[in-house]
């Protein structure tokens, strides 16, 4: 069994996106083209080895509301 470490840091700029998202969802507002931006922060972020692959797809799973 692969277990994931849910402790890790998200760098501040999808952490905001994130949150933003969030609020907006929260208020009925929907947000395709904000998650959308945040998919691609987050696969430049795996690029640019900030995150590994497993913790962008937690992020995705965890977070999406689409």
């Amino acid at each position: 069994m692969n277990t994931i470490n849910e402790e890790f840091n998200i760098p501040y700029y999808i952490f905001e996106e994130i949150t933003e998202y969030i609020e907006f969802t929260a208020k009925g507002h929907c947000k395709c083209m904000k998650w959308d931006n945040i998919k691609s922060l987050l696969n430049l972020a795996v690029v640019n080895k900030r995150l590994n692959r497993q913790q962008a797809d937690y992020l995705k799973e965890k977070f999406c509301r689409e």
